[in-house]
């Protein structure tokens, strides 16, 4: 009976084992901050591995903009970095406050920038906290 007990304990934790393998994890991400930021700003970079199938994602909470009434949107780019070449620009996406998803990306260096806020690219700064990157 005891080893009965003991070999349906041991199956029972190589289950467990199992189980959690299969769960996926995101691969990256980073938390941070906009503060004061022109049109033209640019991200710290990242490394995608793409060793996952998880989209890259920007998300922004607590919007405001200096010199406007009020937040509307904060035009954002995902570009892939190039050496030597300029670096492209995998995704755009209107962020109003929200999350941007930018689909799963192949393994490279990327990074985001901020080429609008409130449909223009002059006069304002934006300020965002918290900001989430996940790939």
């Amino acid at each position: 009976m005891l080893m009965i007990r003991k070999t349906a304990v041991a199956a029972g934790a190589a289950a467990a084992l199992l189980m959690g393998a299969g769960v996926a994890h995101a691969e990256g991400g980073f938390d941070t901050r906009i503060g004061g930021w022109l049109t033209g700003k640019e991200s710290r970079k990242w490394d995608d591995k793409n060793r996952d199938a998880n989209a890259t994602t920007v998300k922004f909470g607590g919007c405001s903009v200096d010199g406007a009434s009020r937040f509307i949107s904060a035009t954002i780019q995902l570009k892939r970095v190039r050496a030597a070449l300029p670096d492209p620009v995998e995704g755009r996406h209107d962020n109003r406050c929200n999350t941007s998803n930018f689909g799963r990306q192949g393994d490279a260096e990327y990074y985001f920038n901020l080429s609008k806020i409130n449909g223009t690219d002059t006069g304002l700064r934006l300020s965002v906290d918290p900001v989430n990157v996940r790939y």
